[in-house]
């Protein structure tokens, strides 16, 4: 890992940072969802899930805008585009894992359900696909109003939509249905495996090349 990705990072966290109040809203957000439904165990866990990919989603939204009045300074000074963007999205991307470790850990004292590593699995997966999905919505967004407002729609649907339409599988967290329906039944199932990872991977491409063009061409090559 270069030393320029390391600097951005740095620097994405250390903005965040002075958003306390509102990054421990969002780190309690998955939380709060988790204990909503505590008297039923597997909705609890299907409902972390949830609250993890809409944190997951804002907090990169809210770094991806914050970026918008350093990135063009810094690509003057001489510093790549690709850096800047990679540098901060893999900062988010770090700090969801924790976030999904940290809830992996509570949900194995507080009450074990299904199997852990694949309850890990699906919330890693959620966590890198909210970052991806709120990433692609910050360099699309014009201000945070917009964003937010994007990202409530996708979010929104997503709960709505009947999972089982073939219109659920273009949003952007089905793969999360999947991999918490698994984790809480325990299937074995390889097909619907490979389908969620599937589907997580295409998003995370999709979102990937969506955010490289549009921070490109705002941030200048």
């Amino acid at each position: 890992m270069s030393a320029a990705l390391l600097s951005v990072g740095e620097m994405t966290l250390r903005g965040l940072s002075r958003r306390r109040a509102s990054l421990a809203l969002l780190f309690a957000l998955p939380l709060a969802f988790y204990l909503a439904r505590h008297g039923q165990p597997w909705q609890a866990v299907r409902f972390l899930g949830v609250g993890l990919a809409w944190a997951a989603s804002t907090i990169a939204l809210f770094a991806a805008l914050d970026a918008r009045g350093t990135e063009p300074r810094l690509r003057v000074s001489g510093w790549s585009w690709r850096d800047l963007v990679a540098g901060r999205v893999g900062a988010i991307a770090l700090l969801g894992l924790v976030l999904a470790g940290c809830y992996v850990a509570l949900v194995a004292v507080d009450r074990p359900i299904g199997t852990t590593g694949s309850l890990a699995l699906a919330l890693a997966v959620t966590a890198i696909t909210g970052v991806a999905t709120g990433s692609a919505l910050g360099a699309l967004a014009p201000r945070e109003l917009e964003g937010a407002l994007l990202l409530f729609i996708v979010a929104g649907l997503q709960m709505v939509v009947d999972p089982e339409a073939g219109a659920a599988r273009l949003l952007p967290f089905w793969s999360t249905r999947e991999l918490m329906t698994r984790a809480i039944e325990g299937s074995s199932s390889s097909a619907s495996l490979a389908a969620a990872l599937v589907h997580a991977g295409a998003t995370v491409a999709l979102c990937a090349l969506v955010t490289a063009i549009a921070s490109r061409r705002r941030i200048g090559a």
